[in-house]
């Protein structure tokens, strides 16, 4: 049975999950392949076709690409470079298209570049020297593409070393793994946190309800062992002394009640210092590993549409928009967002971190627009932080996305009849709008227009549920 490095790295998160994989992939909870993963493998692919650039255009180097090592006992690797650096020395060269070397459990760069190093040389390759290739994230484009700008080479060879003998023993410990039976009733993932729950958590725990303890906030894995060894699971059976932080009883409290936890005296407060014209705002953005337009760099978001509805203090309603249709920075929507939102009244957003950031950025690539940006961000409202503590539903399952309040208090209202229903899909349909014949380019914009009109009428619809609320 063939273990990959994208296998090894599933078996040291959970071991039972790449089991199921292998041995019964019929239940493997695949589901579609989510937008943004495809994102990433596509730009993946670009990188390494930067850096087969850059490699090609030393004449005296001796690099070849995708060389492919398999060993007797099953282990397989694909390495993305391998250069022959004279006198029988070899370096491989692995590409990834972050802006750093990870080394976090889900992402450990060092862990799996290891694991293509000793399956080079168990299929009979020596190893000298290894390096990750990464992508600058400091790089501005300027014109044509620079790969030798945009690119790091880190030599990680010493990193790969020191891993070297505990990587080895887990192959082979993966490989014995695979090799034998396993029952499917739990695994070790419900030692940690949901975010790091394997995609196959519910099938090797179906005892675990919805929502359960992992969907309480910011609950450490330490606290989860301690429940879990009370067998406690669920919401209902945690005991009223067991020690949670506020935020994390209030949701307890939700859910064994059966009902919100509303603070009325702190909505009608938030609400009381809101000033007509009320702004409800959202940006979709675009982002890209290799930088699509001059003045931007790998990974950084810049606006390409936003929606604005404008409630006025006599409930008349008003929604304007703007959609770029040219690959070009938002200096248009900057000027039209000018003439969109006037100097009186109140600005929110959902999650306004993210539009704040945005206009930080927008302001150091348009220093005249500096004030306008820098005074919305002064202004900006997040109406998300009500969720987090003034109106507490257990239902909302650990998020207060506005995907997942929406349906709670709001349910005449949702995403479901929308050709693009999530930011990564706007991203990427935006792109694939400006290649677009002139037909299909006009359906495209449609879709990321109702979509990000659908975004800011939600707020208005939760800010009239609180409205009524408290009224």
């Amino acid at each position: 049975m063939q273990l990959t490095k994208t296998d090894f790295i599933q078996y040291l998160h959970c071991p039972k999950s790449l089991w199921l994989l292998k041995h019964d992939p019929g239940n493997y909870p695949q589901g579609e392949f989510p937008t943004f993963q495809k994102k990433l493998v596509r730009e993946g692919y670009e990188v390494e076709r930067y850096v087969q650039q850059f490699l090609d255009s030393a004449g005296d180097r001796n690099v070849s690409f995708q060389a492919e090592f398999r060993t007797d006992d099953g282990l397989y690797a694909r390495v993305d470079a391998l250069e022959d650096m004279g006198n029988g020395m070899t370096a491989l060269y692995e590409i990834k298209s972050s802006t750093s070397v990870k080394t976090d459990a889900k992402h450990n760069h060092i862990k799996d570049t290891c694991f293509q190093k000793i399956c080079a040389e168990r299929a009979g390759r020596h190893i000298d020297r290894v390096c990750l290739v990464h992508l600058n994230g400091d790089y501005v484009r300027n014109g044509a593409i620079d790969p030798g700008a945009m690119l790091v080479f880190a030599d990680i060879t010493e990193a790969v070393e020191e891993l070297a003998t505990e990587t080895s023993a887990e192959i082979d410990a993966g490989l014995a793994f695979l090799a034998s039976d396993q029952d499917m009733s739990g695994c070790s993932c419900v030692e940690k946190t949901r975010a790091n729950h394997c995609d196959a958590f519910g099938v090797f725990n179906p005892e675990v309800p919805t929502p359960s303890i992992y969907s309480l906030p910011r609950l450490r894995a330490n606290k989860i062992g301690d429940l879990r060894s009370m067998n406690v699971l669920g919401l209902d059976d945690v005991p009223g002394d067991f020690p949670l932080s506020t935020n994390q009883r209030i949701v307890v409290d939700s859910f064994q009640d059966g009902e919100p936890k509303v603070n009325e005296v702190a909505i009608r407060q938030f609400l009381s210092e809101l000033s007509f014209p009320l702004y409800f705002f959202d940006y979709e953005t675009f982002s890209s590993a290799v930088p699509l337009l001059d003045g931007t760099s790998p990974h950084k978001h810049f606006p390409v549409q936003y929606s604005l509805h404008v409630l006025d203090d006599d409930g008349t309603i008003q929604h304007k928009e703007y959609l770029e249709r040219e690959a070009r920075l938002p200096d248009r929507l900057l000027e039209r967002m000018k003439e969109d939102i006037g100097p009186e009244g109140s600005l929110m957003a959902w999650h306004a971190s993210f539009e704040k950031t945005q206009n930080r950025q927008m302001a150091a690539l348009f220093p005249d627009a500096a004030d306008f940006l820098n005074g919305l961000n002064d202004g900006m409202v997040d109406l998300e932080d009500l969720f987090k503590t003034a109106y507490v539903d257990a239902r909302f399952d650990g998020s207060t996305s506005i995907k997942k309040v929406l349906p709670m208090v709001c349910p005449h209202l949702d995403y479901n009849d929308l050709d693009v229903q999530d930011g990564a899909s706007a991203m990427e349909s935006w792109k694939r709008m400006l290649d677009a014949a002139p037909e299909e380019a006009d359906s495209i914009a449609q879709s990321l227009l109702s979509y990000c009109e659908r975004d800011t009428f939600a707020m208005v619809e939760i800010y009239r549920f609180l409205m009524e609320l408290i009224s």
